[in-house]
Protein backbone atom coordinates (compact mmCIF):
# COMPACT_ATOMS: atom_id res chain seq x y z
CA UNK A 1 0.00 0.00 0.00
CA UNK A 2 2.76 2.10 0.99
CA UNK A 3 4.46 1.93 -2.39
CA UNK A 4 1.02 2.23 -4.44
CA UNK A 5 0.50 5.79 -2.55
CA UNK A 6 4.39 6.45 -3.05
CA UNK A 7 3.85 5.79 -7.17
CA UNK A 8 0.54 8.28 -6.52
CA UNK A 9 2.44 11.36 -5.25
CA UNK A 10 5.39 10.25 -7.94
CA UNK A 11 3.16 10.82 -11.17
CA UNK A 12 1.09 13.54 -10.04
CA UNK A 13 4.75 15.37 -8.91
CA UNK A 14 5.71 15.07 -12.44
CA UNK A 15 2.09 16.15 -13.71
CA UNK A 16 2.19 18.92 -11.66
CA UNK A 17 5.58 19.94 -13.25
CA UNK A 18 4.73 19.59 -16.64
CA UNK A 19 1.65 21.86 -15.66
CA UNK A 20 3.51 24.33 -14.41
CA UNK A 21 6.29 23.92 -17.22
CA UNK A 22 3.04 24.52 -19.48
CA UNK A 23 1.52 27.42 -17.77
CA UNK A 24 1.89 30.96 -19.03
CA UNK A 25 1.90 33.62 -16.02
CA UNK A 26 -0.37 35.99 -15.68
CA UNK A 27 0.06 39.82 -16.64
CA UNK A 28 0.30 42.88 -14.45
CA UNK A 29 -1.11 45.92 -14.79
CA UNK A 30 -0.73 48.89 -12.13
CA UNK A 31 -2.68 52.99 -11.64
CA UNK A 32 0.10 54.78 -12.80
CA UNK A 33 -1.56 58.01 -12.32
CA UNK A 34 -4.76 59.31 -10.74
CA UNK A 35 -6.23 62.97 -10.27
CA UNK A 36 -8.78 65.22 -10.31
CA UNK A 37 -9.02 67.22 -13.47
CA UNK A 38 -9.60 71.06 -12.57
CA UNK A 39 -10.58 72.21 -16.11
CA UNK A 40 -12.93 69.57 -17.18
CA UNK A 41 -16.51 69.81 -16.85
CA UNK A 42 -17.76 66.75 -18.57
CA UNK A 43 -19.29 65.36 -15.84
CA UNK A 44 -21.79 68.12 -15.19
CA UNK A 45 -21.81 68.32 -19.39
CA UNK A 46 -25.63 68.28 -20.41
CA UNK A 47 -24.87 66.21 -23.23
CA UNK A 48 -22.94 63.75 -21.04
CA UNK A 49 -24.34 64.16 -17.37
CA UNK A 50 -25.48 61.22 -15.64
CA UNK A 51 -27.45 61.16 -12.14
CA UNK A 52 -28.57 58.53 -9.48
CA UNK A 53 -31.13 57.64 -7.62
CA UNK A 54 -30.31 59.83 -5.42
CA UNK A 55 -30.61 62.47 -7.69
CA UNK A 56 -27.06 63.66 -7.52
CA UNK A 57 -24.58 63.68 -10.40
CA UNK A 58 -22.21 60.72 -11.14
CA UNK A 59 -18.34 61.60 -11.42
CA UNK A 60 -16.29 60.49 -14.12
CA UNK A 61 -13.13 58.86 -14.66
CA UNK A 62 -11.38 58.85 -17.95
CA UNK A 63 -9.58 55.64 -18.32
CA UNK A 64 -6.65 55.34 -20.89
CA UNK A 65 -3.54 52.97 -21.25
CA UNK A 66 0.30 53.19 -22.21
CA UNK A 67 -0.70 50.53 -24.71
CA UNK A 68 -2.41 52.01 -27.32
CA UNK A 69 -4.25 48.71 -28.54
CA UNK A 70 -4.65 48.15 -24.85
CA UNK A 71 -8.37 46.68 -25.03
CA UNK A 72 -9.82 48.99 -22.33
CA UNK A 73 -13.30 47.88 -22.30
CA UNK A 74 -11.81 44.34 -20.84
CA UNK A 75 -10.99 46.18 -17.63
CA UNK A 76 -13.99 45.75 -14.74
CA UNK A 77 -14.32 48.56 -11.87
CA UNK A 78 -15.75 47.67 -8.74
CA UNK A 79 -16.05 50.77 -6.47
CA UNK A 80 -17.81 48.59 -3.57
CA UNK A 81 -20.95 49.98 -2.49
CA UNK A 82 -21.28 52.54 -5.35
CA UNK A 83 -22.74 51.84 -8.37
CA UNK A 84 -21.01 52.55 -11.48
CA UNK A 85 -21.12 52.82 -15.29
CA UNK A 86 -18.93 52.10 -18.19
CA UNK A 87 -18.82 53.96 -21.90
CA UNK A 88 -15.89 54.34 -24.44
CA UNK A 89 -15.82 57.89 -26.05
CA UNK A 90 -12.84 58.50 -28.54
CA UNK A 91 -10.30 55.66 -26.99
CA UNK A 92 -11.15 56.66 -23.63
CA UNK A 93 -13.22 54.34 -21.02
CA UNK A 94 -14.96 56.85 -18.99
CA UNK A 95 -16.25 54.98 -15.76
CA UNK A 96 -19.40 56.61 -14.88
CA UNK A 97 -19.33 56.46 -10.42
CA UNK A 98 -21.12 57.64 -7.51
CA UNK A 99 -19.82 60.47 -4.99
CA UNK A 100 -18.03 59.59 -2.28
CA UNK A 101 -16.05 56.37 -3.54
CA UNK A 102 -12.59 55.71 -2.07
CA UNK A 103 -11.25 52.43 -3.24
CA UNK A 104 -11.51 50.76 -6.42
CA UNK A 105 -10.71 47.24 -7.28
CA UNK A 106 -9.78 46.82 -10.96
CA UNK A 107 -9.55 43.12 -12.85
CA UNK A 108 -9.03 41.63 -16.23
CA UNK A 109 -9.25 38.11 -17.51
CA UNK A 110 -5.14 36.49 -17.79
CA UNK A 111 -4.34 39.69 -15.42
CA UNK A 112 -3.46 39.93 -11.80
CA UNK A 113 -6.32 41.91 -10.09
CA UNK A 114 -5.34 45.44 -8.69
CA UNK A 115 -7.06 45.04 -5.14
CA UNK A 116 -8.75 48.02 -3.22
CA UNK A 117 -6.67 50.85 -4.97
CA UNK A 118 -6.76 53.49 -2.77
CA UNK A 119 -8.11 56.63 -4.89
CA UNK A 120 -6.44 58.99 -2.21
CA UNK A 121 -9.24 61.13 -2.56
CA UNK A 122 -13.42 60.89 -1.67
CA UNK A 123 -15.30 61.42 -5.18
CA UNK A 124 -17.07 64.41 -5.55
CA UNK A 125 -20.78 64.77 -7.44
CA UNK A 126 -19.44 65.98 -10.79
CA UNK A 127 -16.46 66.17 -11.07
CA UNK A 128 -14.02 64.19 -13.65
CA UNK A 129 -10.91 62.76 -13.01
CA UNK A 130 -8.14 60.63 -14.91
CA UNK A 131 -6.44 57.93 -14.64
CA UNK A 132 -3.84 56.25 -16.58
CA UNK A 133 -3.10 52.17 -16.62
CA UNK A 134 -0.02 50.81 -17.73
CA UNK A 135 0.52 47.49 -18.60
CA UNK A 136 3.31 44.98 -18.57
CA UNK A 137 3.96 43.21 -21.64
CA UNK A 138 3.39 39.52 -21.95
CA UNK A 139 5.98 37.59 -21.46
CA UNK A 140 5.91 34.52 -24.45
CA UNK A 141 7.69 31.22 -23.79
CA UNK A 142 9.08 30.14 -26.73
CA UNK A 143 11.08 27.40 -28.22
CA UNK A 144 13.34 26.65 -31.52
CA UNK A 145 11.91 24.12 -33.98
CA UNK A 146 14.00 22.45 -36.49
CA UNK A 147 12.51 21.07 -39.28
CA UNK A 148 14.82 18.50 -41.80
CA UNK A 149 13.18 17.83 -44.93
CA UNK A 150 14.72 14.82 -47.09
CA UNK A 151 15.64 15.27 -49.95
CA UNK A 152 16.95 18.45 -49.27
CA UNK A 153 16.57 20.08 -53.06
CA UNK A 154 12.70 19.97 -53.44
CA UNK A 155 12.63 23.02 -52.29
CA UNK A 156 9.84 22.48 -49.52
CA UNK A 157 7.63 25.03 -48.41
CA UNK A 158 6.92 24.45 -44.37
CA UNK A 159 3.61 25.48 -42.81
CA UNK A 160 2.53 25.59 -39.26
CA UNK A 161 -0.97 25.84 -37.38
CA UNK A 162 -1.62 26.21 -33.56
CA UNK A 163 -3.79 24.02 -31.77
CA UNK A 164 -5.70 27.15 -30.17
CA UNK A 165 -9.08 28.81 -30.79
CA UNK A 166 -9.15 31.22 -34.10
CA UNK A 167 -5.76 30.34 -35.06
CA UNK A 168 -4.26 30.63 -38.44
CA UNK A 169 -2.28 28.72 -40.61
CA UNK A 170 1.24 30.37 -40.55
CA UNK A 171 3.36 30.05 -43.48
CA UNK A 172 7.76 29.36 -41.74
CA UNK A 173 8.78 29.82 -45.98
CA UNK A 174 10.94 27.46 -48.39
CA UNK A 175 13.93 25.35 -46.75
CA UNK A 176 16.91 26.38 -47.28
CA UNK A 177 19.98 24.67 -49.49
CA UNK A 178 20.46 22.00 -46.95
CA UNK A 179 16.61 21.13 -46.94
CA UNK A 180 16.47 22.85 -43.05
CA UNK A 181 14.30 25.96 -42.01
CA UNK A 182 13.88 26.95 -38.54
CA UNK A 183 11.91 29.14 -35.99
CA UNK A 184 11.04 30.12 -32.56
CA UNK A 185 7.74 29.55 -31.94
CA UNK A 186 5.29 29.89 -28.64
CA UNK A 187 5.15 26.96 -26.05
CA UNK A 188 2.51 24.74 -27.65
CA UNK A 189 0.97 22.16 -29.38
CA UNK A 190 0.95 22.62 -33.30
CA UNK A 191 0.34 20.73 -36.89
CA UNK A 192 2.20 21.18 -39.65
CA UNK A 193 2.26 20.69 -43.40
CA UNK A 194 5.41 20.20 -45.58
CA UNK A 195 4.77 20.94 -49.28
CA UNK A 196 7.13 20.17 -52.35
CA UNK A 197 6.29 20.17 -55.98
CA UNK A 198 6.29 16.13 -57.21
CA UNK A 199 6.28 15.30 -53.64
CA UNK A 200 3.50 14.00 -52.03
CA UNK A 201 2.01 16.11 -48.80
CA UNK A 202 3.80 15.35 -45.50
CA UNK A 203 1.89 16.14 -42.23
CA UNK A 204 2.33 16.05 -38.77
CA UNK A 205 2.09 17.01 -35.23
CA UNK A 206 4.34 18.65 -31.95
CA UNK A 207 4.53 20.53 -28.94
CA UNK A 208 6.82 22.72 -27.61
CA UNK A 209 7.35 23.20 -24.11
CA UNK A 210 10.97 23.59 -23.47
CA UNK A 211 12.60 26.45 -24.63
CA UNK A 212 16.25 25.28 -23.51
CA UNK A 213 16.03 22.73 -26.03
CA UNK A 214 15.65 22.57 -29.97
CA UNK A 215 12.85 20.67 -31.14
CA UNK A 216 13.67 18.49 -34.24
CA UNK A 217 10.81 17.37 -36.62
CA UNK A 218 12.70 15.26 -39.54
CA UNK A 219 10.89 15.23 -42.87
CA UNK A 220 10.92 12.68 -45.72
CA UNK A 221 8.97 13.65 -48.65
CA UNK A 222 7.64 10.32 -50.90
CA UNK A 223 8.27 11.44 -54.84
CA UNK A 224 5.70 11.39 -57.36
CA UNK A 225 7.74 11.34 -60.25
CA UNK A 226 11.03 9.32 -61.64
CA UNK A 227 14.25 10.52 -63.05
CA UNK A 228 14.26 10.41 -66.42
CA UNK A 229 16.54 10.19 -69.23
CA UNK A 230 15.52 10.90 -72.78
CA UNK A 231 18.21 10.71 -75.95
CA UNK A 232 17.84 10.66 -79.71
CA UNK A 233 20.79 9.99 -82.12
CA UNK A 234 20.53 13.36 -84.10
CA UNK A 235 20.01 17.01 -83.79
CA UNK A 236 16.28 17.11 -83.21
CA UNK A 237 14.08 18.77 -80.18
CA UNK A 238 12.64 16.24 -77.85
CA UNK A 239 9.12 17.17 -77.20
CA UNK A 240 7.06 15.93 -73.85
CA UNK A 241 3.25 16.06 -74.07
CA UNK A 242 3.79 19.02 -76.68
CA UNK A 243 6.41 20.71 -74.34
CA UNK A 244 10.19 21.53 -75.53
CA UNK A 245 12.75 19.90 -72.98
CA UNK A 246 16.13 20.05 -74.95
CA UNK A 247 17.90 19.18 -77.71
CA UNK A 248 19.33 15.88 -78.62
CA UNK A 249 19.04 14.88 -74.99
CA UNK A 250 17.31 16.03 -71.67
CA UNK A 251 16.97 14.60 -68.44
CA UNK A 252 14.36 15.66 -65.52
CA UNK A 253 11.49 14.61 -63.14
CA UNK A 254 8.25 13.51 -64.39
CA UNK A 255 5.43 12.35 -62.39
CA UNK A 256 4.07 8.81 -63.13
CA UNK A 257 1.92 7.71 -66.04
CA UNK A 258 1.92 7.92 -69.52
CA UNK A 259 3.44 10.58 -72.00
CA UNK A 260 3.75 11.33 -75.74
CA UNK A 261 7.38 12.29 -76.74
CA UNK A 262 8.16 13.58 -79.73
CA UNK A 263 11.68 14.05 -81.84
CA UNK A 264 11.23 17.15 -84.48
CA UNK A 265 14.02 18.34 -86.71
CA UNK A 266 13.81 21.16 -89.79
CA UNK A 267 12.64 19.43 -92.58
CA UNK A 268 12.18 16.01 -91.36
CA UNK A 269 9.20 13.77 -90.45
CA UNK A 270 9.24 13.69 -86.42
CA UNK A 271 8.88 10.40 -84.73
CA UNK A 272 6.26 10.07 -82.25
CA UNK A 273 6.41 7.47 -79.61
CA UNK A 274 4.73 6.67 -75.86
CA UNK A 275 6.22 5.67 -72.68
CA UNK A 276 5.30 4.68 -69.47
CA UNK A 277 6.93 6.00 -66.21
CA UNK A 278 6.14 4.41 -63.18
CA UNK A 279 6.59 6.12 -59.99
CA UNK A 280 10.15 6.15 -57.76
CA UNK A 281 12.08 4.44 -60.75
CA UNK A 282 14.70 6.06 -62.69
CA UNK A 283 14.31 5.08 -66.51
CA UNK A 284 16.17 6.03 -69.65
CA UNK A 285 15.00 5.64 -73.13
CA UNK A 286 16.32 5.98 -76.54
CA UNK A 287 14.16 7.73 -78.91
CA UNK A 288 13.68 7.21 -82.53
CA UNK A 289 15.28 9.78 -84.71
CA UNK A 290 13.22 11.87 -87.30
CA UNK A 291 13.25 10.75 -90.68
CA UNK A 292 15.29 13.24 -93.36
CA UNK A 293 12.64 14.53 -95.98
CA UNK A 294 14.42 14.40 -99.01
CA UNK A 295 15.29 15.83 -102.81
CA UNK A 296 17.76 15.55 -105.73
CA UNK A 297 19.83 18.42 -107.25
CA UNK A 298 21.94 18.38 -110.62
CA UNK A 299 24.57 20.86 -110.89
CA UNK A 300 26.44 22.04 -114.49
CA UNK A 301 28.52 24.41 -114.83
CA UNK A 302 30.45 26.05 -118.01
CA UNK A 303 33.13 25.27 -118.18
CA UNK A 304 33.02 21.59 -116.68
CA UNK A 305 34.80 20.24 -114.11
CA UNK A 306 34.50 22.78 -111.11
CA UNK A 307 34.06 22.04 -107.83
CA UNK A 308 30.77 21.64 -105.97
CA UNK A 309 30.10 22.74 -102.76
CA UNK A 310 26.50 22.52 -101.08
CA UNK A 311 26.81 24.50 -97.66
CA UNK A 312 30.32 23.97 -97.51
CA UNK A 313 30.54 20.55 -97.72
CA UNK A 314 32.40 19.64 -100.89
CA UNK A 315 30.73 17.07 -103.26
CA UNK A 316 32.72 16.34 -106.36
CA UNK A 317 32.86 18.05 -109.44
CA UNK A 318 30.55 18.72 -111.92
CA UNK A 319 28.39 17.62 -113.63
CA UNK A 320 26.97 15.84 -111.07
CA UNK A 321 23.56 14.64 -109.39
CA UNK A 322 23.18 15.08 -105.89
CA UNK A 323 20.72 12.78 -104.76
CA UNK A 324 19.07 12.36 -101.14
CA UNK A 325 20.02 16.49 -99.79
CA UNK A 326 17.53 17.22 -97.37
CA UNK A 327 14.94 19.81 -98.44
CA UNK A 328 14.78 23.39 -98.37
CA UNK A 329 17.10 26.14 -99.05
CA UNK A 330 21.03 25.53 -99.85
CA UNK A 331 23.90 27.34 -100.71
CA UNK A 332 25.51 25.61 -103.69
CA UNK A 333 29.09 27.30 -104.63
CA UNK A 334 31.25 26.37 -107.92
CA UNK A 335 35.02 27.11 -107.93
CA UNK A 336 37.70 26.45 -110.76
CA UNK A 337 40.74 27.61 -111.34
CA UNK A 338 40.82 30.74 -113.54
CA UNK A 339 37.50 31.22 -113.15
CA UNK A 340 35.57 33.64 -110.22
CA UNK A 341 33.59 31.52 -107.68
CA UNK A 342 29.85 31.43 -108.10
CA UNK A 343 27.56 31.27 -105.00
CA UNK A 344 23.69 30.80 -105.18
CA UNK A 345 20.61 30.17 -103.27
CA UNK A 346 19.05 26.86 -104.33
CA UNK A 347 15.67 25.45 -102.83
CA UNK A 348 15.66 21.05 -103.13
CA UNK A 349 11.79 19.86 -103.12
CA UNK A 350 10.56 16.80 -101.42
CA UNK A 351 10.89 13.53 -104.49
CA UNK A 352 11.66 16.69 -107.50
CA UNK A 353 14.82 17.07 -109.04
CA UNK A 354 15.78 20.66 -108.60
CA UNK A 355 18.64 21.52 -111.85
CA UNK A 356 21.33 24.29 -111.19
CA UNK A 357 23.14 24.99 -114.51
CA UNK A 358 25.80 27.98 -113.60
CA UNK A 359 28.19 29.54 -116.15
CA UNK A 360 31.19 30.57 -114.40
CA UNK A 361 33.23 34.02 -115.48
CA UNK A 362 37.22 34.29 -115.80
CA UNK A 363 38.94 35.79 -113.45
CA UNK A 364 40.43 39.35 -114.44
CA UNK A 365 43.57 39.81 -114.39
CA UNK A 366 45.73 41.55 -111.30
CA UNK A 367 49.37 42.85 -111.69
CA UNK A 368 49.03 43.01 -108.07
CA UNK A 369 48.12 39.97 -107.04
CA UNK A 370 50.01 36.22 -107.15
CA UNK A 371 48.52 33.41 -107.33
CA UNK A 372 50.34 29.96 -106.34
CA UNK A 373 49.59 26.20 -106.20
CA UNK A 374 50.52 23.67 -103.73
CA UNK A 375 49.54 20.00 -104.42
CA UNK A 376 46.87 21.19 -106.24
CA UNK A 377 45.32 23.47 -103.67
CA UNK A 378 45.56 27.17 -104.78
CA UNK A 379 46.10 30.22 -102.81
CA UNK A 380 46.33 34.18 -103.66
CA UNK A 381 49.28 36.63 -102.57
CA UNK A 382 48.10 40.36 -102.75
CA UNK A 383 51.13 43.02 -103.07
CA UNK A 384 51.43 45.92 -100.73
CA UNK A 385 52.51 48.87 -101.95
CA UNK A 386 55.63 50.65 -99.74
CA UNK A 387 54.55 53.71 -97.53
CA UNK A 388 54.75 55.87 -94.91
CA UNK A 389 51.66 55.62 -91.86
CA UNK A 390 50.66 55.94 -88.57
CA UNK A 391 51.67 53.32 -86.00
CA UNK A 392 49.43 52.67 -82.98
CA UNK A 393 46.37 54.22 -81.72
CA UNK A 394 45.24 57.16 -79.00
CA UNK A 395 42.47 55.25 -77.97
CA UNK A 396 43.43 52.07 -77.15
CA UNK A 397 44.96 50.01 -74.56
CA UNK A 398 48.89 51.23 -73.52
CA UNK A 399 51.14 49.29 -75.56
CA UNK A 400 49.30 50.47 -78.58
CA UNK A 401 51.25 53.82 -77.71
CA UNK A 402 52.73 56.25 -78.57
CA UNK A 403 51.65 56.41 -81.54
CA UNK A 404 54.76 56.78 -83.97
CA UNK A 405 55.60 57.51 -87.82
CA UNK A 406 56.36 53.77 -89.54
CA UNK A 407 57.84 53.73 -93.01
CA UNK A 408 57.99 50.81 -94.95
CA UNK A 409 61.20 51.32 -97.78
CA UNK A 410 60.23 47.86 -99.87
CA UNK A 411 56.99 46.68 -101.09
CA UNK A 412 55.67 42.93 -100.49
CA UNK A 413 52.97 40.44 -100.44
CA UNK A 414 50.57 39.48 -98.10
CA UNK A 415 48.24 36.26 -98.09
CA UNK A 416 44.80 36.95 -99.47
CA UNK A 417 43.17 35.11 -96.48
CA UNK A 418 44.28 33.88 -93.18
CA UNK A 419 45.90 30.31 -94.20
CA UNK A 420 43.52 27.96 -95.13
CA UNK A 421 43.18 24.13 -93.25
CA UNK A 422 43.55 22.36 -96.95
CA UNK A 423 46.53 24.67 -97.48
CA UNK A 424 47.64 23.07 -94.60
CA UNK A 425 46.92 19.92 -94.96
CA UNK A 426 48.62 19.84 -98.87
CA UNK A 427 51.63 21.06 -96.98
CA UNK A 428 52.18 18.90 -93.81
CA UNK A 429 49.90 16.17 -93.98
CA UNK A 430 47.76 16.62 -91.46
CA UNK A 431 45.01 18.66 -89.62
CA UNK A 432 45.50 20.56 -86.37
CA UNK A 433 42.56 22.31 -86.08
CA UNK A 434 39.36 22.07 -83.51
CA UNK A 435 36.94 23.68 -85.72
CA UNK A 436 36.98 21.33 -88.98
CA UNK A 437 36.71 22.65 -92.62
CA UNK A 438 38.45 23.20 -95.77
CA UNK A 439 37.96 26.43 -96.20
CA UNK A 440 38.20 27.25 -92.33
CA UNK A 441 41.25 29.12 -91.15
CA UNK A 442 43.85 26.94 -89.77
CA UNK A 443 44.02 27.02 -85.87
CA UNK A 444 45.80 25.58 -82.68
CA UNK A 445 49.33 26.08 -84.31
CA UNK A 446 51.94 27.42 -82.21
CA UNK A 447 54.71 30.08 -83.62
CA UNK A 448 56.99 27.12 -84.01
CA UNK A 449 54.73 24.89 -85.67
CA UNK A 450 54.39 27.86 -88.54
CA UNK A 451 57.79 27.60 -88.79
CA UNK A 452 58.50 24.57 -89.71
CA UNK A 453 55.25 24.89 -92.25
CA UNK A 454 57.46 27.94 -93.93
CA UNK A 455 60.02 25.47 -94.32
CA UNK A 456 58.55 22.85 -96.08
CA UNK A 457 56.48 25.69 -98.27
CA UNK A 458 59.15 27.03 -99.34
CA UNK A 459 60.76 23.62 -100.64
CA UNK A 460 57.59 22.89 -102.26
CA UNK A 461 57.60 26.63 -104.35
CA UNK A 462 60.81 27.70 -103.86
CA UNK A 463 60.35 30.97 -102.96
CA UNK A 464 60.88 32.79 -99.21
CA UNK A 465 57.26 32.76 -97.65
CA UNK A 466 57.30 34.18 -93.86
CA UNK A 467 55.69 35.87 -91.18
CA UNK A 468 54.69 39.69 -91.98
CA UNK A 469 56.39 41.48 -89.12
CA UNK A 470 54.15 43.56 -86.77
CA UNK A 471 54.01 46.98 -88.85
CA UNK A 472 54.32 44.98 -92.03
CA UNK A 473 51.00 43.53 -90.22
CA UNK A 474 49.26 46.41 -88.91
CA UNK A 475 50.08 48.71 -92.48
CA UNK A 476 48.44 46.43 -94.53
CA UNK A 477 45.26 46.01 -92.27
CA UNK A 478 44.79 49.65 -92.15
CA UNK A 479 44.83 49.52 -95.92
CA UNK A 480 48.34 50.44 -96.68
CA UNK A 481 48.61 53.83 -99.12
CA UNK A 482 45.04 52.93 -99.91
CA UNK A 483 44.18 53.59 -96.27
CA UNK A 484 40.48 55.59 -95.29
CA UNK A 485 41.45 55.15 -91.70
CA UNK A 486 38.87 52.78 -90.78
CA UNK A 487 38.91 51.39 -87.00
CA UNK A 488 38.74 47.60 -88.47
CA UNK A 489 40.14 46.34 -91.44
CA UNK A 490 38.09 47.19 -94.24
CA UNK A 491 35.44 49.04 -92.18
CA UNK A 492 34.00 51.08 -88.97
CA UNK A 493 31.44 48.66 -88.73
CA UNK A 494 32.56 45.60 -87.90
CA UNK A 495 30.20 43.37 -88.32
CA UNK A 496 30.69 43.80 -92.12
CA UNK A 497 34.06 42.80 -92.10
CA UNK A 498 35.09 40.43 -89.16
CA UNK A 499 34.07 37.40 -87.22
CA UNK A 500 33.46 38.37 -83.70
CA UNK A 501 31.99 37.30 -80.58
CA UNK A 502 28.83 39.12 -81.14
CA UNK A 503 28.50 37.16 -84.56
CA UNK A 504 30.47 34.25 -84.87
CA UNK A 505 28.17 31.45 -82.67
CA UNK A 506 31.86 30.96 -80.83
CA UNK A 507 33.76 29.26 -83.74
CA UNK A 508 35.73 29.73 -87.15
CA UNK A 509 34.06 30.70 -90.39
CA UNK A 510 35.17 29.67 -93.95
CA UNK A 511 37.75 32.63 -95.29
CA UNK A 512 36.77 35.43 -97.48
CA UNK A 513 33.16 34.89 -96.65
CA UNK A 514 33.30 38.77 -95.02
CA UNK A 515 33.90 42.26 -96.83
CA UNK A 516 37.83 42.88 -97.46
CA UNK A 517 39.49 45.55 -96.71
CA UNK A 518 40.91 48.35 -99.15
CA UNK A 519 43.42 46.43 -100.33
CA UNK A 520 41.84 43.11 -100.93
CA UNK A 521 42.92 41.18 -97.69
CA UNK A 522 40.15 38.87 -95.92
CA UNK A 523 39.60 38.68 -92.68
CA UNK A 524 42.24 40.72 -90.86
CA UNK A 525 39.79 42.06 -88.10
CA UNK A 526 38.66 38.84 -86.56
CA UNK A 527 37.74 34.84 -87.45
CA UNK A 528 41.59 34.12 -85.51
CA UNK A 529 44.79 35.97 -84.20
CA UNK A 530 47.54 36.02 -86.72
CA UNK A 531 51.18 35.14 -85.80
CA UNK A 532 53.67 37.96 -86.63
CA UNK A 533 57.58 37.87 -86.59
CA UNK A 534 58.61 40.38 -84.12
CA UNK A 535 59.15 39.73 -80.38
CA UNK A 536 56.54 41.69 -78.15
CA UNK A 537 58.14 44.89 -77.08
CA UNK A 538 56.72 48.78 -75.88
CA UNK A 539 56.54 50.93 -79.16
CA UNK A 540 59.47 53.54 -79.17
CA UNK A 541 58.42 57.38 -79.61
CA UNK A 542 60.21 58.53 -82.85
CA UNK A 543 59.99 57.42 -86.51
CA UNK A 544 61.06 54.22 -87.32
CA UNK A 545 61.87 52.88 -91.17
CA UNK A 546 61.54 49.13 -91.37
CA UNK A 547 61.13 48.09 -87.64
CA UNK A 548 61.00 44.34 -86.72
CA UNK A 549 60.22 44.73 -83.24
CA UNK A 550 62.32 44.30 -79.94
CA UNK A 551 65.72 42.27 -80.30
CA UNK A 552 64.53 39.60 -77.69
CA UNK A 553 61.80 38.26 -75.60
CA UNK A 554 59.45 35.55 -74.27
CA UNK A 555 56.26 35.81 -76.63
CA UNK A 556 55.46 36.61 -79.76
CA UNK A 557 53.12 39.82 -81.18
CA UNK A 558 49.63 38.51 -82.16
CA UNK A 559 47.56 41.02 -84.14
CA UNK A 560 43.99 41.08 -85.50
CA UNK A 561 41.60 39.54 -82.90
CA UNK A 562 39.38 36.64 -83.39
CA UNK A 563 36.17 34.98 -83.03
CA UNK A 564 35.71 34.67 -79.53
CA UNK A 565 36.85 38.39 -79.01
CA UNK A 566 34.55 41.73 -78.63
CA UNK A 567 34.59 44.52 -81.07
CA UNK A 568 37.49 46.26 -79.16
CA UNK A 569 39.98 43.27 -79.52
CA UNK A 570 39.17 43.27 -83.13
CA UNK A 571 40.58 46.63 -84.07
CA UNK A 572 43.45 46.77 -86.39
CA UNK A 573 45.85 48.85 -83.84
CA UNK A 574 45.00 46.25 -81.15
CA UNK A 575 48.22 43.49 -79.73
CA UNK A 576 48.67 40.74 -78.08
CA UNK A 577 51.42 38.36 -77.81
CA UNK A 578 51.59 34.84 -76.78
CA UNK A 579 54.87 32.55 -76.34
CA UNK A 580 56.38 30.62 -79.44
CA UNK A 581 55.26 27.29 -78.23
CA UNK A 582 51.30 28.27 -77.55
CA UNK A 583 48.17 26.89 -78.89
CA UNK A 584 44.70 27.02 -78.99
CA UNK A 585 41.75 27.59 -81.22
CA UNK A 586 41.52 30.88 -82.05
CA UNK A 587 45.24 31.41 -83.28
CA UNK A 588 46.17 30.83 -86.83
CA UNK A 589 48.89 32.89 -89.12
CA UNK A 590 48.89 34.75 -92.71
CA UNK A 591 51.69 34.42 -95.12
CA UNK A 592 53.88 37.16 -96.04
CA UNK A 593 56.31 37.28 -99.34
Amino acid sequence: MERIKFSILITLFVLSGMVCTLAQPKQKFWVESFEIDQFDMTAKNEAYKKIDGNGSLYAIIKVTSNAPDDDLKAYNFNFGNMNSKLEMHDGELWVYVQRNAKMVTISRSGFETVNKYDLKTTIEEGRTYTMRLTTQPKKVYTQMVLFKVNPADCNAVISVKAETPDAQEEMLGIVDASGMKARNLPFGSYTYKVMAENYYQSEGRFTLNDDAQTHEETVRLRARFSEITLTVNSDADIYVNNERKGRRTWKGPLNAGVYQVECRQMNHNASVQTIQVEENKPQSFSLEAPKPITGSLSVISQPLGATIYVDNQEYGQTPRNLKDLLIGMHSLKLTHAGYEDQTVQVEVKENNLTEANIEMSLLPQHPNEQEFTVNGVKFKMIKVEAGTFQMGSTSGDSDEKPVHSVTLTHDYYMGETEVTQELWQAVMGNNPSNFKGSNLPVETVSYQDVEKFLTKLNKLTGKNFRFPTEAEWEYAAKGGNKSQGYTYAGSNTIGDVAWYWDNSDRKTHPVAQKQPNELGLYDMSGNVWEWCYDWKGSYPSGAQTDPTGASSGSSRVGRGGSWNLDAAGCRAANRDSSTPSYRYDNLGFRLAL
